[in-house]
């Protein structure tokens, strides 16, 4: 086949047409069988000197038509604003912490012969020996209070974390209600009347979020980056206690002001790349 003819096969590779390089491989030959058609290895060399990269899939929450033309309504609103703006936001957001096992995604390398050792897996339990569930919040100033979820969140648990962690939070940097704007997502709980109506009484003004924009929230990056640093102990926490301990020292520790800094910086590009996808998925 000629270079024009790999570069035909290459683009259904990115499109989608062809699910891998062995499968556009495997279908050249039975579409072809009377003509030389590239190794998978041909294909791959391909690529790599176009200089496209290989990634996982990663995982992202599906997309309606409204949903994409709702983030695509908020990017259009929001491009205008300067890191400046931004500097006034507390973000906000829940998540889980296992205490065997990670969420996260973990690399590693294998010796040349192939065999997989204990450095090279990560083990699955039956049982997942609990979990915690985590509120916190950050700004431009840096990290919030974080608190653990006893039992499950419901609009008033909600509303006593606001009460405390984040009026705490505000009382901290020194900062005023009139000073900040508040970012949740929309959890039926973070929009039910009794946390409506409490952000009435604070006179707190609620940054507008639309639904299924995990990838707009810069906490989630704070998210991936504790859970990260808890895998590093050689360790796995021996209680939910310890494991609540040690997510509070990454947290204080860990999440410096620079970093939450180099998050609020982010927006802005975060805000321009779903303007560009016109509302749908962005890198980050």
């Amino acid at each position: 086949m000629s270079s024009n003819d790999i570069r035909a096969v290459i683009r259904k590779i990115v499109s989608g047409e062809y699910k891998s390089i062995e499968d556009a491989s495997r279908k050249l030959r039975t579409e072809h069988p009377n003509k030389v058609t590239p190794s998978a290895y041909t294909i791959r060399r391909e690529l790599v000197r176009l200089n496209y990269k290989a990634i996982k899939k990663p995982k992202m929450l599906p997309l309606t038509r409204s949903r994409r033309n709702a983030r695509f309504r908020f990017a259009q609103a929001y491009r205008s604003w300067t890191v400046e703006d931004w500097k006034r936001v507390v973000f906000s957001d829940e998540t889980k912490a296992n205490r065997l096992g990670s969420d996260g995604l973990h690399w590693t390398w294998i010796d040349p012969d192939g065999k997989l050792r204990q450095r090279n897996i990560i083990h699955s339990y039956k049982y997942d020996g609990g979990s915690v569930m985590l509120w916190g919040c950050f700004s431009w100033s840096g990290p919030g209070f974080i608190t653990r979820i006893q039992g499950s969140m419901d609009s008033d648990l909600y509303c006593s974390i606001l009460d405390d962690e984040f009026k705490q939070s505000l009382e901290y940097y020194g900062l005023e209600v009139k000073d900040i704007i508040f970012q949740q997502d929309n959890d039926p709980k973070h929009k039910s009347r009794k946390a409506t109506q409490w952000f009435q009484d604070n006179k707190v003004e609620v940054l507008p979020w639309p639904s299924y924009s995990p990838d707009l929230n810069p906490i989630e990056h704070m998210w991936a980056e504790l859970k990260r640093k808890l895998v590093l102990y050689d360790e796995p926490p021996k209680s939910i206690t310890e494991l609540w301990e040690r997510i509070s020292y990454v947290w204080n520790k860990c999440m410096t002001k620079e970093y939450c800094e180099k998050l609020v910086e982010s927006m802005p590009r975060r805000i321009e790349a779903c303007y560009k996808a016109k509302g749908g998925h962005t890198k980050y």
